[in-house]
């Protein structure tokens, strides 16, 4: 390749990466302003009505707050009137200064650099929807049919929810852990309801953890610290609906334990949210440190969800920006807890880099997911913006699936 061909390459990649670190500021900035507005949107729909928006403007800021890749903004950003208008409606309706200053400055800068990079949206949109195609996202026809099957299998089973999320949060353990790292795993329902009378609610835990390399046997702390006795769910009191749910714990067979949701409310009046989180010092070996060190998130998909969230916070000393390993496997009947090949379902998931700083997680699909987050890294003593944010968003999960995303 000669010298020409080289700057030209390192020009168009140097214009890619400006780009990338626009939007990855704007998507969030967006998700700042939607999670404010109350009651919450959560649908386009529901942000038209609640600030009297059209229906093409609401659509666009919506999917824009909520995307799951932030280069999928360039082609969903309205126009700069139209962003004027979703400014001003949000504030009307009590969206703080401090969080549309932000959305504002972030979007002018967006502007800018279309200006600056491309000179045109459309330009600006051919250049950066050519990193998005071919990512692995569930689209057309595929989430036709998990939508389909989400309607069926929650009418058949009588309870659904609008969102899982599970969050693992990596940090290094203290100086002369010798390469360890402490965590926080957070997993939380949002919108937790019975569509059918007599139904139970519950949220199942196997307590078991296999050896990971370097591991430390030190007993998990709730994050909540009101929150401890052997029957204790864990709730992350503050972060949940209020009345605060009432759990009844019961275990069926040995190192199988389940809590039931108390209540009999039918339908959306009866809905429930609900956060736990644990933390563990030295709990692990960071991941490339030694042979099968790694930092593993799974959701079992035991109940029809609208979509899941899977978050990987890991501390910018540990790693860069690459995205974790994503696989769906199917529920093995032997009751193993190992992910083979033979069980990987032909299912294309990905994961995301969403940026840097615990604020580049922040989505209204979560309520309070940020504050979440800022609560979590406060009681550990840990600085938000140090952690790269990596995201797997599944819409529809098929049940009775198991979600992985693997770092190694």
């Amino acid at each position: 390749m000669t010298s020409s061909s080289n700057q030209n390459t390192n020009a168009i990649d140097a214009s890619l990466r400006a780009a990338d670190e626009v939007l990855l500021e704007l998507r969030p900035a967006l998700a700042g302003v939607l999670e404010q507005i109350r009651p919450p949107a959560r649908r386009p729909s529901e942000l038209r009505r609640l600030l009297n928006l059209d229906q093409s403007l609401s659509w666009s800021v919506f999917n824009a707050g909520t995307a799951a890749d932030a280069r999928a903004l360039a082609t969903l950003l309205p126009g700069r009137r139209a962003m004027e208008r979703f400014f001003a409606a949000a504030s009307t309706h009590g969206v703080g200064a401090e969080a549309i200053a932000r959305a504002r400055a972030a979007f002018e800068r967006f502007e800018e650099s279309v200006a600056r990079l491309a000179g045109s949206r459309a330009a600006f949109e051919t250049m950066v929807v050519g990193q998005v195609e071919g990512m692995g996202h569930s689209v057309g026809s595929s989430l036709k049919h998990k939508r389909a099957a989400f309607r069926a299998n929650s009418s058949l089973w009588g309870r659904q929810a609008r969102a899982f999320v599970a969050t693992k949060i990596v940090h290094p353990a203290a100086a002369g852990a010798g390469g360890l790292v402490d965590g926080v795993f957070i997993k939380g329902m949002v919108g937790l309801h019975r569509t059918r009378a007599s139904v139970p609610l519950q949220t199942t835990a196997r307590h078991w953890r296999t050896a990971s390399p370097g591991e430390v046997p030190n007993s998990p702390e709730p994050l909540d610290p009101r929150e401890s006795g052997p029957d204790a769910v864990g709730l992350v009191r503050d972060f949940c609906s209020q009345p605060l749910p009432e759990f009844r714990p019961h275990v069926s067979r040995d190192g199988y334990r389940s809590h039931e949701l108390v209540g009999s409310v039918l339908g959306t009046a009866g809905e429930v949210t609900y956060f736990t989180g644990e933390s563990r010092r030295q709990e692990q070996a960071a991941p490339g440190t030694l042979a099968g060190a790694e930092v593993l998130l799974f959701k079992a998909v035991d109940i029809p969800i609208e979509v899941f969230i899977g978050d990987i916070l890991i501390h910018r000393s540990l790693w860069d920006t690459r995205v974790p390993e994503v696989g769906v496997f199917a529920w093995p009947m032997d009751g193993t807890m190992e992910f083979r090949d033979e069980d990987r379902l032909p299912m294309v998931e990905g994961a995301e880099y969403l940026g840097d700083g615990s604020d580049a997680a922040r989505t209204p699909l979560i309520p309070r997911y940020g504050e979440l987050l800022r609560y979590a890294m406060d009681r550990m003593g840990w600085r938000g913006e140090e952690f790269r944010v990596l995201r797997c968003r599944v819409e529809y999960p098929v049940l009775y699936t198991r979600i992985r995303m693997v770092l190694r």
